[in-house]
């Protein structure tokens, strides 16, 4: 085909030079008026052709050439064209100004730098948005209108307990929990928002799903699944719950027992002299249990409402000297020993309101909790990077299944037992916050009929603590 077009050219060219040959011969003449036609003679059809052929040949080839060299010129920016549209990165095309196509070029070359700026700006925001979303503490999972994987984050696949960043596989596959997998449906049939709360199958995680639609344009749609892990907040709810109805129960017991016996006195029992001492011993008794449950209910609202620490120097074995004098009336009654086997030049620095509470709790149930005549070792040692204190009593003992909750909140090993000895089974949840509003921990030791240790560790470091805030 080309050669067709290259032979056609040079034929027309050949007849139009044949032509104007002949016409300048025939016109052109010498000095004496002698045209060249006549001069050449014979010649002259033989000089017209040969002429003829070498200008048409020099003038196609020149065409040719020109056309070769212009066309690689639009190859070139063609090229570079479907380079920009596929998102590549051409190098620009440099022309002669005089060049036919440099003011092309040069708009080409203006649109690929801003190809290139709108590229790079487009991938900076895309990777903000993408770090963004793989860094919130939300579960994120995006799927497109093929309810196929297009994004999901690190916590999602926590939520979920399996890796969910699959990008491209049909989400039903990867998502195990049907009531998940019933609200993402329902936001593609509906294409309404979604939301319930859910809890996760595999993990047991408590999550607050809310499923948003997309229409992203008329024929592309997406689905946002967004995950709020609310399990500690539902378990704090529950906590509140179970911590109304335990001090309802608490409270209701003292203050039936006060109500009755004290109705029963004014519907005339007043008048019985062997009655009232008795109704009158059981109303002061059940009232002082009532005091004491507000005094640990009312203990554990200060711990949250004073977390800092206002650190003073102790002398431990004065201090606990002076709050054992509180107990002498029960230690009397019930004819407990206390041996105190700390050291006179024993000091530490602490939060003496706090410690207070901690070490009145356990002195107070080592007494409860004791036999007759029993003891009492209230001990204290230094180490390298804690000092401690420990309170044994030789009394009822702990059975081992029920260690583990005794730092419960009302929870009580012997109920009858608990009662009769007037505890409110808020003593020791009140110590161990405390004691982990000090930075320390409570250790358990004990053996039924043998007798309950506890040893309470304090950091040293809060001593340095003090030095830091006092040099400031």
């Amino acid at each position: 085909m080309k050669a067709i077009k290259i032979i056609r050219a040079f034929i027309i060219d050949f007849i139009i030079i044949i032509s104007v040959i002949y016409i300048l011969l025939s016109i052109l003449t010498t000095e004496n008026g002698t045209s060249l036609k006549e001069i050449l003679g014979a010649s002259e059809g033989i000089l017209i052709v040969i002429s003829a052929v070498l200008l048409a040949g020099a003038e196609v080839g020149y065409r040719y050439i020109r056309y070769r060299y212009n066309k690689r010129e639009l190859d070139l920016l063609s090229q570079k064209l479907n380079d920009i549209t596929e998102g590549k990165k051409p190098g620009h095309i440099l022309l002669e100004p005089s060049d036919p196509l440099y003011g092309i070029s040069r708009t080409i070359n203006r649109l690929e730098n801003k190809q290139h700026d709108f590229t790079k700006n487009f991938t900076i925001q895309q990777r903000g948005y993408f770090s963004l979303i793989e860094y919130l503490t939300i579960g994120v999972m995006i799927l497109d209108q093929d309810r196929k994987i297009y994004l999901s984050n690190h916590a999602m696949s926590d939520l979920m307990g399996r890796e969910m960043n699959l990008q491209g596989q049909i989400y039903i596959n990867e998502i195990r929990t049907y009531d998940l997998s019933r609200l993402i449906e329902a936001a593609f049939s509906s294409q309404e928002d979604q939301h319930s709360e859910i809890r996760l199958d595999l993990t047991n995680k408590v999550v607050d799903a809310h499923v948003v639609y997309v229409p992203v344009s008329k024929h592309r749609l997406l689905v946002m699944v967004l995950l709020y892990d609310i399990t500690e907040l539902k378990e704090i709810e529950r906590m509140q719950l179970d911590f109304v109805g335990n001090v309802s129960h608490e409270l209701k017991t003292p203050i039936t027992a006060i109500t009755g016996f004290s109705e029963t006195l004014l519907q005339g029992a007043m008048n019985d002299k062997k009655a009232l001492p008795e109704f009158l011993a059981i109303i002061h008794k059940e009232s002082l249990k009532l005091t004491d449950l507000v005094e640990d209910i009312l203990s554990l609202s200060r711990i949250d409402a004073s977390p800092e620490l206002n650190l003073k120097e102790i002398n431990l074995r004065i201090y606990i000297t002076e709050l054992l004098k509180t107990f002498k009336p029960q230690l009397e009654k019930k004819k407990i020993k206390v041996f105190l086997e700390i050291s006179e030049d024993y000091v530490v620095n602490m939060d003496q309101n706090k410690l207070r509470h901690v070490i009145d709790n356990l002195i107070q149930n080592a007494i409860k909790y004791n036999n007759f005549q029993g003891k009492i070792w209230i001990d204290g040692s230094v180490d390298e990077t804690s000092w401690n204190i420990s309170i044994r009593d030789n009394g009822y003992g702990i059975p081992q299944d029920k260690q583990e909750r005794i730092f419960e909140r009302f929870y009580r090993i012997d109920t009858s037992r608990s009662r009769d000895s007037g505890g409110t089974g808020l003593g020791l949840s009140v110590v161990k916050e405390y004691v982990a509003a000090m930075n320390g921990e409570i250790i358990l030791e004990s053996q039924v009929g043998v007798g309950s240790k506890f040893i309470i560790k304090f950091p040293m470091e809060q001593d340095i603590q003090k030095s830091q805030k006092e040099s400031l």
